[in-house]
């Protein structure tokens, strides 16, 4: 079980870490609006994160037991999305340009907060994603207190990552890291992902 919950968090980590929309939500927001206005943004991209995770865990209580129907079609659709991303990754031959600039320091915490959960509840493929990380510890038996300790953990881990993402914009010598090390970080997404979706995709077919 431990190992399970640590492949799930490992997976759900090197997600984070591929440049994706909420990356360059970050971006544009600290270095045009500010470090407070982007902690907040951080604040409101965890808050989405949390809502996908409770709504994927709602549906999955009311879905018959693994091994109906509606369980192997989710977890089928789960694995062909993971499936999808991490193949994009594996293929990504992207050169991240990061903008030149010092971040300002004004800014408003809660406009940041509604842009950042606005932007996140308004995109269809979160809870995509954790259905497909949720539908691993379901199948595995895992229980309500797991269950609540991961959606905890992953959404402690997607907020404290994108405030240290904050603070790192502010020092070139981690922007100029990031840049050569952006392809190697989607190489590892890619592997993580594509093999967790395979592995939905074979076991919705047993």
């Amino acid at each position: 079980m431990v190992a399970l919950f640590l492949l799930v968090a490992s997976t759900h980590f090197a997600a984070l870490l591929s440049p994706g929309p909420d990356f360059f939500l970050l971006i544009r927001t600290a270095l045009g609006e500010g470090r407070r206005q982007a902690d907040g943004c951080a604040a409101g991209i965890a808050l989405a994160n949390l809502s996908s995770m409770l709504l994927v865990l709602l549906l999955l209580g009311v879905l018959p037991a693994q091994g109906g129907l509606f369980w192997r079609v989710l977890q089928a659709l789960g694995g062909a999305y993971f499936i999808w991303i991490g193949w994009q990754a594996l293929l990504a031959g992207r050169d991240l340009q990061l903008p030149a600039g010092e971040q300002r320091q004004d800014g408003r915490w809660w406009r940041g907060l509604r842009q950042g959960l606005l932007a996140s509840s308004c995109n269809p493929k979160l809870p995509l994603f954790y259905a497909g990380l949720f539908s691993v510890l379901r199948d595995a038996a895992m229980p309500g207190w797991g269950l609540a300790l991961a959606m905890l953990w992953m959404t402690l881990v997607v907020w404290g990552w994108d405030l240290a993402l904050v603070r790192l914009l502010g020092r070139q010598r981690w922007r100029a890291w990031l840049q050569r090390q952006v392809r190697w970080l989607d190489r590892v997404c890619g592997a993580l992902l594509l093999a967790m979706g395979l592995w939905l995709v074979l076991g919705s077919a047993l």
